[in-house]
């Protein structure tokens, strides 16, 4: 009785505190965003910025390479944005077109719509290509951009040339409604952030989300001026209650996110491309793939671990350029 007590009156106090912490924290991200607002516009100008509404649902991506080149569409996790890529868009052959998006609920990408059925946002994501002009493409994707590109490419093969699939799982949680509880332990986040309120919460406070966050799942340090980057991009007004939907159970669908790719017999190649050094996803949980997944390619980036497009740029780079030169023959 005794701790229950406390455990209630601890609720208490959070749920009291936190609408005083969101507005402090509000007024601190924006006067961080302000006084980097001069270095995030250098670094934005280095590269081709765009904006466009697509059945009312506003999208921010960068163009890069060649207008009239095949198409790569770059789809990056959590906590990121378009600018995850920023290190590998300049290494992958600028003959190709690079699209680079702000994912839904992220960064200057749509902070209103709140259907985050898996199904919906992929959907959403084609409508986008197909405004601008691009009926078919390759797609890469990272984390949580994995999950979504995954479901993409199983609901619209007819739409894709090739998949390389980074940092997911490809046999375990196979399951339509739920994980295995081995996920769970894995990636508690998954099961943690179920509560928009308890994710919001944490949320909030960008600064401390790159930085717990980047600093585990990195083997080299995120530079300064990259971490300033995606803290402002990350403090975005809504971003922080947005981003939780992708985690409501409402709108998963692991056998499409995970099993159909293992089992898929896709008129396209898809490869697996792992870091051999995040201990939340193991080479041991790949060390089956040729056999259950005989259509799935397996390749390594070395010396990495969960951001290997920030750990090992060139590597990530390499892969891409050769997967597409390969399968355009």
């Amino acid at each position: 009785m005794i701790l229950a007590g406390i455990a209630l009156l601890l609720a208490l106090f959070v749920w009291a505190y936190a609408p005083l912490r969101a507005r402090n924290l509000a007024a601190e991200y924006e006067q961080f965003r302000a006084e980097h607002q001069a270095e995030h516009d250098s670094v934005d100008a280095q590269f081709n910025q765009k904006d466009t509404v697509v059945n009312g649902i506003q999208w921010h991506y960068v163009d890069e390479g060649n207008p009239d080149g095949t198409v790569i569409l770059f789809l990056h996790g959590l906590p990121e944005g378009w600018y995850s890529w920023s290190k590998v868009l300049p290494l992958v052959d600028q003959e190709y077109r690079l699209i680079a998006i702000d994912m839904k609920g992220y960064g200057r990408s749509d902070l209103i719509d709140t259907d985050y059925n898996w199904h919906t946002v992929a959907s959403q994501i084609l409508d986008l290509m197909t405004s601008l002009g691009i009926d078919r493409f390759y797609v890469v994707s990272h984390d949580w951009g994995t999950i979504i590109g995954s479901v993409l490419v199983g609901d619209h093969p007819e739409h894709i040339l090739g998949y390389v699939r980074m940092r997911a799982d490809l046999i375990q949680g196979e399951s339509r409604d739920r994980p295995s509880f081995s996920v769970y332990l894995q990636k508690p986040q998954w099961l943690f952030f179920q509560n928009n309120w308890i994710a919001s919460y944490l949320y909030q406070d960008a600064g401390w989300l790159i930085d717990t966050v980047y600093s585990s799942r990195m083997l080299t340090n995120l530079s300064q001026a990259d971490r300033d980057y995606l803290v402002y991009e990350y403090s975005r007004p809504g971003v922080a209650e947005m981003n939780p939907r992708y985690f409501n159970p409402a709108n998963w669908d692991l056998t499409s996110a995970v099993g159909k790719i293992c089992k898929n017999n896709f008129p396209f190649p898809v490869l697996q491309l792992q870091a051999d050094s995040d201990p939340s996803q193991p080479p041991s949980i790949f060390a089956n793939v040729n056999t259950k997944c005989p259509n799935v390619q397996m390749e390594w980036v070395t010396n990495a671990n969960h951001f290997d497009n920030f750990d090992q740029p060139q590597q990530v780079a390499d892969a891409i350029n050769n997967f597409i030169h390969v399968n355009s023959k």
